[in-house]
């Protein structure tokens, strides 16, 4: 019954209070990111099983059990909600039940410090998406608040771009856009690993089908600059995402947190192609944009909760997210390893894995958009420095991910604990081995996967990629305009395969046939390597940080414990770190100056005469009256 041509499924439950109705509609596209909900909580449910064991006669894990179903049960309503004040009310549930999430391990100071930087920004973001809905109830009169009530002809241009502003900074906090995204490098490194998993995996889609429903349903036809504007913050933030992915930090989840960054960049990048294409009313460059967006959706969605899962595994088995403590690991944990393995060749969108057909529906439709608006010169320019941000982006990736799986997981231990790793217990590799499978699945037969979004497509804007062929190895799409692209995911996998056979079996026909001799290298005087020979994390990534210092400001400190001798050193220790650009000049004067207003104001508000605050509430209740009286 889901992703039908047509799907409505329309519980409604009655109730005493006021504008509120219980009302819930699924249809299609409601119902594929309930998919996405039930894929993914399968799978992190499945890895809990085991991961949540180390929390056994430590925490209270029935309660840790109750957040979590709450959790996932909120984001199900969330998106089967057919009413404004239920989509806030259950948006709010799942914020908040995040919070305590997040916060599980409060005893320590930076859960504590994590979780109040989450709960303000994610407050800040819902506060923006109260205003737009009540916008939009106060221009069309709708004050059911109903969907089917809401006219978006009835919303004036003014309003509507208001409305659009304000749901554009709600939910890019949801989504970690730059610069509404400081919660996630911080929230993620603390949240244990499978909240994590599903924080980023499916919480922060919440934002994206949020912007959608709301674009497509509520919003009369925007106008050229919603796309521009969007594209440009999904742009930025997915090259700085990856930017600080790569070298700002040795931690693994917070590594993983700015990547999610990196992808909803990517993500918003498709959805402003997709109001740019809107506006002009181009049927082939909606139709791609749409299934650009929505299929990286789902595929983010796999092999980041796979990646979290991983760095879960890691946490669970060596004690420490920290890289530069970590190596070797894929002599002690092989069955994770090679699972953790394909999630870095899914997110680096190596094809076949499903990675690759996403991010190149999103470069192809960034190509064809040059193409087609050839005659507009600043769209061109804009297009054009899209496609090689993004294009940098990507390799950026593949370099952020290299750093992760090398540093951790080949040469040698750098530490105790990463000595003393073992196999994660059945569940996890289980639920990791099912993540693996998905990235190529969803990778060799994605076009299933776009008919299911051809479905949604249909339902919202009467449009469709792909034609009536469902051949695996023909990929062709026949919207209005005739636009043509071609690539066949089928015969592109076979032919990986075929080649990687061939390279193998000439891999060891050449081993068979030649003989080796081994000898001890050049090895600088030392006469057995060790740990602290092995590239770094930090080292890795410095070739980035110069390049990009202005952005990052490195700062260096050397601390030396000198011996007998000046030149005779006990002990040195070299740390680097890099600013927070956006915290340090945008945030931090921000919040300096609401502190500086509230310590101005508060003795003059809080002690003052019975007088003023009589005078406070009959203002208020003048206003209130007025107000009521125009609304009439």
């Amino acid at each position: 019954m889901l992703f039908a041509e047509k799907i409505s499924l329309s519980p409604n439950f009655t109730n005493n209070i006021p504008f509120f109705s219980l009302s819930f509609n699924i249809d299609n596209l409601s119902a594929f990111f309930i998919l996405i909900i039930s894929i993914v909580t399968f799978v992190v449910s499945l890895f809990s099983y085991t991961y949540m064991s180390h929390y056994f006669f430590k925490r209270n894990i029935s309660i840790f059990g109750f957040l979590y179903n709450l959790f996932v049960l909120s984001m199900i309503l969330l998106v089967s909600s057919s009413n404004l004040l239920l989509f806030l009310f259950f948006w709010e549930l799942m914020s908040l039940i995040s919070y305590f999430l997040v916060n599980y391990e409060n005893e320590k100071k930076e859960v504590q410090k994590a979780s109040r930087i989450y709960i303000i920004m994610t407050y800040a973001g819902t506060a923006f998406i109260t205003a737009a809905f009540g916008l939009i109830a106060y221009c069309t009169k709708s004050f059911s608040f109903e969907f089917s009530a809401i006219s978006n002809s009835s919303i004036p241009t003014g309003y509507a771009n208001l409305i659009y502003v304000f749901l554009l900074i709600g939910f890019g906090t949801k989504a970690g856009l730059i610069p509404m995204h400081v919660w996630l490098p911080y929230a993620h490194p603390v949240a244990p690993g499978n909240i994590s998993a599903l924080m980023s995996g499916v919480m922060i889609k919440m934002s994206v089908y949020g912007i959608l429903r709301a674009v497509l349903d509520f919003l009369p036809e925007n106008p050229m600059w919603w796309g521009t504007l969007t594209l440009i913050a999904g742009v930025v933030s997915a090259v700085f995402g990856v930017v600080y992915s790569v070298a700002s930090t040795i931690n693994i989840k917070r590594l993983l947190a700015y990547s999610s960054i990196e992808n909803m960049g990517l993500i918003f990048s498709g959805i402003g192609m997709l109001l740019i294409a809107r506006t002009t009313d181009n049927s082939f460059l909606i139709a791609l944009a749409m299934t650009a967006v929505l299929l990286h959706t789902i595929n983010h969605a796999v092999f980041k909760s796979l990646l979290f899962m991983g760095a879960g595994a890691i946490q669970y088995s060596a004690h420490t997210k920290n890289m530069e403590k970590l190596g070797g690991l894929i002599k002690k944990m092989p069955v994770a390893s090679l699972f953790i393995f394909i999630g870095c060749l899914t997110i680096s969108a190596v094809p076949p894995f499903s990675g690759f057909i996403s991010e190149y529906i999103i470069f192809q439709t960034v190509i064809n958009s040059i193409i087609w608006f050839s005659s507009n010169s600043p769209l061109i320019i804009l297009f054009i420095t899209a496609a090689a941000a993004l294009s940098m982006t990507g390799a950026l990736v593949a370099f952020c991910f290299v750093k992760m799986y090398g540093i951790s997981f080949l040469g040698m231990p750098r530490s105790v604990e990463a000595e003393s790793v073992k196999e994660p217990g059945k569940p996890m590799l289980i639920a990791l081995g099912i993540s693996s499978f998905l990235c190529v699945a969803l990778g060799v037969f994605s076009k299933y996967v776009i008919g299911l979004i051809d479905n949604i497509s249909n339902e919202l804007m009467n449009l469709r990629l792909l034609s009536t062929d469902w051949s695996l190895t023909k990929f062709a799409h026949y919207p209005v305009n005739n636009g043509k692209l071609d690539i066949s995911i089928g015969l592109l996998s076979a032919f990986i395969v075929l080649l990687s056979g061939i390279i193998l079996l000439l891999v060891m026909f050449i081993r068979k046939h030649t003989n080796v001799e081994r000898y001890n290298t050049w090895d600088c005087g030392y006469t057995r390597l060790n740990p602290k020979i092995q590239y770094s994390a930090t080292g890795f990534s410095k070739s980035i940080r110069i390049i990009l210092r202005g952005i990052f400001k490195p700062n260096r400190n050397l601390t030396v414990t000198e011996g007998y001798a000046p030149y005779n050193i006990k002990k040195g220790t070299y740390t680097m770190s890099t600013e927070k650009v956006i915290e340090k000049y945008l945030y931090a004067p921000f919040i300096k100056f609401i502190i500086s207003f509230s310590k101005k104001f508060r003795y003059k508000i809080q002690t003052g005469s019975i007088h003023i605050y009589l005078l406070y509430f009959f203002t208020i209740l003048i206003l209130m009256l007025l107000y009521y009286s125009f609304m009439g």
